[in-house]
């Protein structure tokens, strides 16, 4: 009989891990709408960046737009509030520090039709002169050319919707493509933004080929360009 009750102590035990370990695993909604999630650091596949858990409270109404959300974007709503605080402390908590402010595309290409390209071209060189350095040395506290290419590939595509970043990296240069809907005239304010960004940023000229809805620009590697 005794045998039996240990047994029966066994089990139990290992159904609490059991549960313990789901509950570290999985974030829960409870009634109280209180968000968990695991409580346990993680380490990743990686072994370099942990993760952690917290709780937070939300009304109810929030709580079932996070559901929603996550299952039209087909992701957990753990990976969701992921996103969403990854896309706050990158971008959305600088964005009145550095005068920067959500505009209508319709807008903005109504304005780039209503100037010519060589205006657009000096605009962008003119602006690129200045904002870039002003906005990566507060976001960075560093001009480097990781920094300034994250600053365009974040601050000017990923977050600030105004295109696609896509980046080729090779033995002797860096490829650069972005896409966009703003025109031609969008692609040649780009180029001298992007023209004067690089100069004023890091001293480096890069060569440019434009289209109506794409800017490529190549930046050679400074080993290369000392042989």
């Amino acid at each position: 009989m005794e045998h039996v009750y240990r047994c029966i102590e066994s089990i139990y035990f290992i159904i609490l891990n059991t549960l313990s370990c789901f509950h570290k695993l999985f974030i829960t909604v409870n009634l109280k709408q209180s968000l968990c999630v695991n409580m346990a650091p993680n380490l990743t596949g990686d072994a370099r960046s942990a993760t952690v858990t917290r709780s937070f409270r939300f009304e109810s109404g929030l709580s079932k737009i996070l559901d929603e959300e996550a299952e039209r974007m087909g992701v957990s709503v753990n990976a969701l509030v992921g996103i969403i605080l990854k896309r706050y402390s990158e971008f959305t908590r600088y964005l009145s520090k550095i005068d920067m402010i959500v505009v209508n595309r319709e807008l903005l290409i109504s304005l780039l039709e209503s100037s010519n390209e060589d205006y657009l071209y000096e605009l962008g060189a003119k602006l690129g002169k200045t904002v870039p350095v002003d906005t990566i040395m507060f976001w960075k506290k560093d001009l480097s050319e990781e920094s300034v290419l994250e600053y365009i590939e974040k601050i000017i595509c990923r977050y600030g919707y105004l295109g696609t970043y896509d980046e080729v990296s090779q033995s002797s240069s860096r490829t650069i493509v972005i896409r966009h809907r703003l025109g031609r005239k969008g692609s040649k304010f780009f180029e001298g933004y992007l023209s004067s960004a690089l100069k004023n940023t890091i001293g480096r000229d890069a060569i440019f080929e434009v289209t109506d809805s794409s800017v490529k620009f190549e930046i050679k590697n400074l080993v290369n360009n000392h042989q």
